[in-house]
């Protein structure tokens, strides 16, 4: 499954890894995720960045969610492209992707 799918509010985030909260660059976004996609083709990070979603909410528009297995080896890639700023360090629940995924 490709990681930059639409995102189905109705199916849960799925358990395996970690999801991360990631911001962009403001109004980059649709840059950063067009990078993203090719960062994991070429280094074949398909096992590290698990899934990868974008909130479609206005709030979380420099937002991007990211289901790590491995956030030191993800971290050591997601700092190179181009308009990342920063990743918290500290995995969201499950609770919390699930709220920033349907917010209205």
């Amino acid at each position: 499954m490709s990681p930059l799918q639409p995102i189905d509010s109705s199916a849960p985030p799925p358990v395996n890894g970690n999801w991360y909260l990631l911001s962009v660059r403001s109004k980059k976004r649709e840059l950063f995720l067009k990078y993203l996609k090719l960062a994991i083709t070429q280094n074949n990070l398909q096992e590290v960045i698990l899934d990868v979603k974008s909130p479609q909410e206005s709030v979380y528009e420099d937002i991007v969610l990211v289901n790590l297995s491995n956030f030191k080896t993800a971290y050591s890639y997601l700092q190179k492209i181009d308009c990342f700023q920063n990743i918290e360090r500290k995995p969201l629940q499950l609770e919390q992707v699930s709220r920033i995924l349907t917010s209205q």
